[in-house]
């Protein structure tokens, strides 16, 4: 295998495309989708990586997400410390808003109508005690000055000393929620300064190992190689919408009677490299043998998607029995330098794997295709719509397999859904004025504010044991016969909104998956009945499919699908 960057692909061309800010704004916006990136791709150096695709670049979200993950750990520690000095001084008010911090979990969200109600309850009666406590401290303050402030002096204090210790009271008091606040305008100011509409990457990358591992990362994105560690070949690429398969017999010729016969059938031999070859030409015709740019798929790219099961029982292990082809090396897809999967393969595996079928590693030809609606221009030059980015890629993933003198096509069609609205905000900030920005930092989600500053001790605690876990858990994959490299996350897919695909997107989907059906099955045809092969029965099929075919459009999907007469549709999620 080779490190060589793969060639073609839909890497982004501008420093930051939208899919790439929005996942960026995650990292800050989101602790969940922060934490779960990190642990995907920093607690094991050696693991693979699901590829970026649509415009989306995986470097610049990690950035992020290790800036913000040490901004979180900068707050989280100061208002633990001011928490401490609190206590230390005698107020636990701010426990009262307990159950005000607990309304703002997920989980309750969610739950029972009647935890919510208790919740609130509970709150009403803190904050009511609380505000009895405040109004009867100033009533001693106004009556005896000296015992309220336990100023052990015959003398009452003057006006300055009262405003005085007031206010150091005020700035203990209200320092851990002032840091909580303060976190999050400066949040809200990075948004508008480095993910702002056409901004360029502006986070810093951490030395060490992070260094190490981001830079592979940043090519391994790009690779032609998937390893899974899920039971998906296709992580990265969105949920399957669509699956089908149609089966050709190549030893039932045009003019040949097929009659019974004491000997086999006279058979077409057939190269699977070069008819995905012949499928690649004529898919890449949509785009670019067109010659009204309004009517070229612009945004369609075919690629090789190489992809494996990501668990692999080292060949160079003394009791692994394996047969030794492969002197000096653990695994033919692990690089012996460093001990990382390989994410490129050269031509020459590419044309190996697509001629053997029944290989772990196998072959499909990809092809992506963005949604985005196109910049319109009338007839008289000028513009008559912008451009509008609808956020959705379809991938259709092809494989020709040449086997017991079949020829068997199959068609997966996956849909990365719309990034989660709520990382969206990058594009309105920038908009604000400086005290408007200041106001929506902390008027946006007020019971989560109270959530950062009360818990912020358990998330510094959760941090350190995470930290040590990792640092526990760091394997060396030679000191174990079977290790598991293949990617188990998508980030892509991490940041997706699964539930908010508009009517559109959904339209759009419907049309590419047609398309390229139908370009895909008129390709297969073509090229039979170039080599005088029956192909009634297959074009009976890829109608039946194509005309007759249901799209799911919605949730989530967990099975195979076929539709009309003849056709056939099977799940592959156990022979990856």
């Amino acid at each position: 295998m080779s490190h060589a960057a793969p060639t073609g692909g839909d890497r982004a061309t501008p420093p930051l495309q939208n899919a790439t800010r929005y996942l960026s704004a995650g990292a800050y916006l989101d602790d969940h989708f922060r934490d779960g990136v990190l642990n995907e791709l920093l607690s094991d150096p050696y693991r693979a990586v699901a590829p970026s695709y649509g415009g989306f670049d995986l470097t610049p979200v990690l950035s992020h997400c290790l800036r913000a993950q040490r901004m979180a750990l900068i707050r989280d520690a100061l208002i633990t410390v001011s928490m401490f000095v609190l206590y230390l001084a005698g107020g636990l008010w701010m426990l009262s808003l307990f159950p005000l911090a607990l309304l703002s979990l997920p989980r309750v969200r969610r739950g029972p109508l009647i935890w919510r109600v208790l919740l609130t309850l509970w709150a009403l009666v803190n904050l009511t005690g609380l505000l009895l406590s405040l109004v009867w401290v100033s009533i001693l303050s106004l009556l005896n000055p000296a015992s309220a402030f336990n100023l052990e002096t015959d003398a009452s204090p003057s006006v300055t000393q009262l405003a005085g210790s007031l206010l150091f009271v005020l700035l203990i008091t209200l320092a851990p929620l002032a840091i909580a606040v303060g976190y999050r305008i400066q949040r809200y100011l990075a948004l508008t300064a480095e993910l702002r509409p056409g901004a360029p990457a502006g986070a810093g990358v951490d030395t060490g190992r992070q260094r190490s591992r981001m830079a592979y990362l940043d090519q391994a994105q790009w690779g032609n190689i998937t390893l899974f560690g899920t039971d998906n070949p296709f992580i990265g690429a969105g949920p399957v919408r669509r699956s089908w398969s149609i089966v050709a017999e190549m030893d039932r010729l045009t003019h040949s009677d097929n009659a019974p016969s004491a000997s086999p059938r006279p058979y077409v031999q057939i190269d699977p490299a070069d008819l995905h070859s012949f499928v690649r030409r004529r898919l890449l015709e949509m785009r670019d043998a067109v010659n009204a740019a309004p009517e070229r798929i612009t945004q369609m790219y075919v690629g090789d998607h190489l992809t494996a099961r990501g668990t692999f029982t080292r060949l160079d292990w003394p009791d692994s029995g394996a047969p030794r082809r492969w002197e000096g090396q653990s695994h033919p897809l692990i690089n012996t330098a460093n001990g990382r999967p390989h994410f490129a393969a050269p031509p020459e595996v590419i044309s190996d794997a697509t001629r053997q079928p029944q290989g772990s590693l196998k072959y499909y030809q990809r092809v992506t295709v963005g949604t985005d609606g196109q910049e319109m221009i009338g007839s008289n030059g000028l513009l008559l719509a912008p451009g509008e980015d609808r956020e959705i890629v379809i991938s259709a993933f092809i494989h020709l397999a040449v086997e017991g003198r079949m020829l068997y096509t199959q068609f997966v069609l996956t849909v990365l859904p719309p990034i989660l609205r709520e990382y969206h905000i990058v594009d309105e900030l920038p908009n604000l004025t400086r005290p408007a920005l200041a106001w929506r930092a902390v008027s946006r989600g007020k019971l989560d504010l109270v959530a950062d500053t009360l818990f912020a001790p358990l998330r510094l605690i959760r941090a350190g044991v995470r930290a040590v876990r990792w640092q526990r858990e760091t394997r060396n994959p030679a000191e174990f016969p079977v290790y598991p490299f293949g990617a188990r996350e998508s980030v892509r897919e991490l940041g997706s909104a699964y539930s908010q695909g508009g009517f559109i997107q959904r339209l759009d989907t419907d049309k590419y998956t047609k398309l390229i059906e139908r370009r895909l099955t008129e390709a297969v045809l073509d090229y039979l009945e170039s080599k005088k092969i029956d192909t009634r029965e297959y074009r009976a099929q890829a109608t039946n499919l194509i005309n007759n075919g249901a799209l799911i459009t919605g949730g989530t999907f967990n099975g195979p699908v076929a539709a009309g007469p003849g056709a056939n549709a099977t799940q592959h999620g156990g022979d990856k």
